[in-house]
C-alpha cells in the first residue's frame, strides 16, 4: 500500500458552483504531435467539474482506495508544522499544483525516505529540487501539454486587454465616470503588436495561431521561435 500526499488549493469561499459553463468536454484522442492521450478503463468523476481544490481531490480517492492505497489531501503546506510536512515523512507520492506548489526542497526530500515520485498536476517542476530528487531516486513528473491551450488563450486575453486599455477603462466606469478620452488615449490595436513572449514553446505557437497579423514572431527563453507568417488556426 502506498501513501499518496496531495496538496491542493482551498475550496471556493462561496462553495462549489451549482452549475458549470458546459456539461461536457470535447473528445480528444491525441496530442498535436500524434501521441495518444491516456485511456483509463473507467472515470469516476464528471469531466469538466472542479477537481483541483481540496474537496475535489483530483478525482483520485475512489480509485486509489479501491487499490488499497492511502490518500491524504490538504491545502496546508507552509512551515515545519504544516499538514504537508507532518505527512511527508512516510509519503511515497506527492502531488501538487503549479499555482499551489508543495515545495520539495533538499531538506524536505531528506526527511522523506519513502518518497518515490513528485507529480505536478499540471506542468512545471521548479518547485522541486531536481538535484536532490535525482540523488534520492525520486521521479519528477508532470502532465505535459495539459494547459497549453489555456495558457495561450490567457496570453491572448492579456494582450487584447492591454492594447485596448480595458482595465483602466473599466475602472473609470466603476468609479462612476464615462471619460471616453481618458479611456481611449492609451488604446491601440493588436495589429500594432510585433511579438509575443512566453516560456513554453507550445503555448507560444498557439498565441501565434490566433494572431491577426501576417507575421507573428514569438520568442522563448530557450530561443525557440514560432514559424513566421502563420495565419491559420491550430488544428
Amino acid at each position: 500500500m502506498a501513501k499518496v500526499l496531495c496538496v491542493l488549493y482551498d475550496d471556493p469561499v462561496t462553495g462549489y458552483p451549482p452549475a458549470y459553463a458546459r456539461d461536457d468536454l470535447p473528445k480528444l484522442e491525441r496530442y498535436p504531435d500524434g501521441q495518444t492521450l491516456p485511456t483509463p478503463s473507467a472515470v469516476d468523476f464528471t469531466p469538466g467539474h472542479l477537481l483541483g481544490s481540496v474537496s475535489g481531490e483530483l478525482g483520485l480517492r475512489k480509485f486509489l482506495e479501491s487499490q488499497g492505497h492511502e490518500l491524504v489531501v490538504t491545502s496546508d503546506k507552509e512551515g515545519a508544522d504544516s499538514e504537508f510536512d507532518r505527512h511527508l515523512a512516510d509519503a511515497e507520492i506527492v502531488i501538487s499544483q503549479p499555482f499551489w506548489p508543495a515545495y520539495l526542497t533538499a531538506e524536505r526530500i531528506a526527511k522523506a525516505p519513502n518518497l518515490k515520485m513528485a507529480v505536478t498536476a499540471g506542468i512545471g517542476s521548479d518547485h522541486v529540487d531536481l538535484d536532490a530528487a535525482i540523488a534520492n531516486g525520486v521521479t519528477v513528473a508532470e502532465v505535459t501539454f495539459c494547459n497549453s491551450i489555456s495558457v495561450a488563450e490567457h496570453v491572448v486575453m492579456m494582450i487584447v486587454s492591454l492594447v485596448r486599455n480595458y482595465i483602466p477603462a473599466h475602472q473609470i466606469v466603476l468609479d462612476g465616470g464615462w471619460n471616453i478620452a481618458d479611456a481611449s488615449r492609451a488604446r491601440t490595436t493588436s495589429r500594432a503588436c510585433t511579438s509575443a513572449r512566453w516560456p513554453r514553446a507550445a503555448s507560444a505557437w498557439r498565441c501565434c495561431a490566433g494572431s491577426s497579423r501576417s507575421t507573428c514572431t514569438c520568442t522563448t527563453p530557450t530561443g525557440t521561435g514560432c514559424r513566421p507568417r502563420w495565419r491559420r488556426s491550430w488544428a
